[in-house]
């Protein structure tokens, strides 16, 4: 999938590889695990990736956008530190729980809300604080991310259930989101940005799923487009290979 200057690749659930004209790689919340706990039971994966997390070869940044078992796979994201060159941004619940693991300090970078980000000639800025999530010390614990590179821009809204009120009114090439559940709220998320594009995302086979996933993607582009009529909707197709 082209969007702008942007290579993209669906990798699962909430996991792309964008890659920018430079040939630099950004990860978004890589899940390649069997499964997670998610409220005292087991979330077994039942669609993985098509790929292993071993065929990713070129990463400069992993983007973790909160802790929950869906978006945060820390033995993944050990590997893609391993095997790459890979700098990981995220919440600093995760960083920290990530150096307890024995990722190297200098591989981390810990995330505050409007921080400013770089991997070669993909320049980023991470929202956080107006979805009302924090850590027990108060800090900022759930993340979006807006990805620029050669004119284009993407934002990536991790879990985000609302628009960040910096990007208010912005144009942007696309937007990636889970699609609120709540026509109204999925309508005011979407009209805060002005955006061509709206890449479905978060709706992966687990059991038992209590959370929101196992969607049926084409029925959900089809109620998206009837809330938004003049953007396009876009299913992502998984790679097979890399």
């Amino acid at each position: 999938m082209r969007i702008g200057a942007f290579d993209v690749r669906y990798v699962s659930h909430v996991c792309f590889l964008f890659t920018s004209p430079g040939g630099n790689v950004v990860l978004t919340d890589p899940l390649f695990a069997e499964g997670f706990e998610w409220k005292g039971k087991v979330e077994k994966y039942l669609s993985p990736p098509e790929i292993a997390v071993g065929d990713i070869t070129r990463c400069d940044a992993v983007f973790v956008s909160h802790i929950h078992g869906d978006h945060y796979d820390p033995d993944t994201i050990k590997t893609l530190v391993n095997n790459t060159a890979a700098t990981v941004w995220a919440p600093p619940d995760v960083t920290e729980d990530l150096a307890g693991r024995g990722v190297t300090p200098e591989r981390l970078v810990p995330l505050a809300e409007g921080a400013s980000l770089s991997a070669g000639d993909v320049e980023a800025t991470a929202y956080a604080g107006y979805d009302n999530s924090f850590d027990e010390e108060g800090r900022a614990n759930k993340f979006s991310l807006l990805l620029q590179a050669d004119g284009t821009r993407i934002f990536y809204s991790g879990d985000c259930h609302d628009p960040p009120p910096a990007m208010s009114g912005q144009e942007v090439d696309a937007t990636f989101a889970w699609p609120h559940p709540d026509d109204g709220k999925l309508a005011g998320f979407c009209r805060a940005f002005k955006m061509p594009q709206y890449v479905l995302m978060h709706g992966d086979k687990f059991e038992p799923g209590d959370f929101f996933c196992n969607f049926d993607y084409a029925a959900e582009k089809r109620r998206v487009e009837a809330v938004l009529p003049n953007v396009e909707v876009v299913v992502p197709e998984r790679v097979r290979s890399i």
